[in-house]
């Protein structure tokens, strides 16, 4: 982060605003996670991660920012919402793989998993709705509509 951008965030006076930085980036990462949402069944070529884990470990990384916050129950409670997610990641497999002989020897096309690929879409995106409704509880998202100064 910027100088200039650092003091925008704190309103210029110079006084370090921790919320506000942690709010910066937890919007910096959102963007993230809807820049990998564009389709998130894609390979990013720099790390060879499939986008939508990606996704996951960037709700995960929201997710202690906002947890020092959080009471031990909302806390457990995304926690094992988190657990379910992963292991639904490294179980639904977004490929398969046939194998079949042919003249010219065997091929092992791949062919897209629409069912995973439909329900690690869903769960993704109930494990974000989950995040951002507590963040929203402990008023540690954007404005909603209903406060002053949201969407209206």
């Amino acid at each position: 982060m910027n100088v200039k951008m650092a003091e925008e965030i704190s309103g210029g006076d110079g006084v370090y605003n921790q919320a506000a930085f942690q709010q910066a980036r937890i919007n910096e990462i959102f963007k993230k996670i809807d820049d990998c949402s564009i389709d998130m069944f894609a390979m990013e070529p720099m790390s060879g991660n499939w986008l939508y884990e990606l996704i996951f470990n960037n709700l995960n990384t929201v997710l202690s920012i906002v947890s020092p916050k959080l009471t031990d129950d909302e806390l457990s409670t995304l926690i094992k919402f988190k657990d379910i997610v992963r292991s639904n990641i490294e179980i639904r497999k977004i490929y398969d793989f046939n194998s079949s002989i042919n003249f010219s020897g065997s091929s092992g096309a791949p062919t897209p998993n629409l069912k995973n690929r439909n329900k690690i879409t869903d769960i993704l995106f109930e494990y974000r709705i989950q995040i951002e409704k507590v963040m929203d509880i402990h008023n540690l998202s954007n404005p909603s509509r209903e406060s002053e100064g949201g969407w209206d």
